[in-house]
């Protein structure tokens, strides 16, 4: 079926990403593309709005519980689109990573997309004062040239990204759904859920969290921030619920988990598109160039490679016009792959050796 490698295409690899998809294509991914067609969701943009994306400076509602937000660098890219809209890409990118920004338009440019009936955008926030290897006109620059980029005015810090991910979301406003027939469920969040897990207590972490900050011994379930899908009703439903909670910055367990308990959205279990290991998505494109074998996975880490992401989706795509077939029995990545481990090379410098004297 030519369905089968379309929801293989969409395919983001970054650790975080975050994909709204509508309804109608999460559902219809397996049915034929025939059908596809004459059942599109479509999403049309509104004439005017109150709140004007191409004008970064436009005074725009509160942020959660910011209160001078505002956009420094806005995206008009979904009101470009030349065909009617089936879903927007969002993907949740640091300021400073242009190189992978960069891979990913080269692993599917927006003209691609919006063959497919999909637009890309980029939530950037403002760049931190430690940044040093990319400055504001340079980012500027970037969406002057392909326009995806929608930047907040909150700095950019793991304690913001709660921010970004409803910006995102917030985002979806802008998008009006004209045939509200094939939208009627507000309760979407599929991906892959990750049960009752405790909050990180050792200070030293990362993702430390106080007992101040959360309280209770356990998160509800919740969805990997790599990727999940849900529609426009679903995500308005969040933030509108998210603006009358108490912050809290860890965006996906928050979010998909903590706001969406209070809502009563159930999870969709999708755990099998899902792999921790960039090595297993190396050898799928091993395979895909030997045999032309459907990948196991969809969705995966590119182990800080960018290159692995264009490779990935270029070789992927052959799938998308029946090229590829199922793998044999006995042939599964757990039991075949053999890869060299990844790790993740530093953003910026260079290595330096030299002889030190020792004290």
């Amino acid at each position: 079926m030519r369905m089968r490698g379309r929801r293989l295409l969409p395919i983001i690899l970054s650790l975080l990403l975050i994909v709204l998809l509508s309804l109608c294509y999460f559902s219809n991914h397996l049915r034929d593309s025939s059908q596809s067609r004459k059942n599109g969701f479509l999403l049309h943009l509104p004439l005017e709005t109150k709140r004007n994306p191409s004008n970064p400076n436009t005074p725009l509602s509160n942020l959660l519980n910011l209160t001078d937000f505002h956009y420094l660098l806005a995206s008009n890219v979904c009101r470009k689109a030349k065909r009617e809209l089936l879903a927007v890409l969002i993907v949740t990118s640091y300021a400073g990573h242009d190189a992978l920004r960069s891979a990913h338009r080269q692993a599917i440019p927006q003209s691609k997309l919006e063959e497919m009936g999909l637009r890309r955008v980029f939530l950037l926030a403002a760049l931190p004062s430690r940044e040093h290897f990319i400055s504001q006109d340079q980012l500027a620059s970037e969406q002057n040239r392909f326009g995806d980029l929608l930047q907040g005015n909150f700095i950019e810090d793991y304690r913001n990204l709660s921010y970004k991910h409803v910006m995102g979301l917030k985002y979806l406003e802008t998008l009006e759904v004209r045939e509200p027939g094939l939208a009627t469920s507000s309760t979407l969040l599929s991906g892959y859920v990750l049960d009752a897990k405790p909050p990180i207590r050792l200070r030293a972490n990362k993702w430390y969290v106080s007992k101040k900050e959360y309280p209770q011994a356990l998160y509800p379930a919740y969805l990997s921030g790599w990727l999940y899908v849900t529609n426009v009703p679903t995500a308005e439903r969040i933030v509108a619920e998210a603006e009358r909670m108490s912050f809290f910055w860890i965006d996906d367990t928050w979010l998909t988990g903590v706001v969406r308990t209070r809502l009563g959205i159930p999870l969709e279990r999708h755990n099998d598109w899902f792999s921790a290991n960039a090595e297993f998505i190396d050898c799928c494109v091993r395979d895909l160039k030997k045999h032309n074998y459907e990948c196991e996975y969809s969705v995966g880490p590119n182990g800080g490679d960018d290159r692995l992401l264009v490779e990935f989706l270029h070789n992927v795509e052959k799938c998308y016009f029946d090229e590829c077939v199922k793998r044999p029995v006995g042939k599964s990545l757990k039991e075949t792959c053999l890869a060299a481990a990844k790790s993740r090379p530093p953003k910026h410098g260079f290595p330096e050796i030299k002889a030190l004297r020792l004290r």
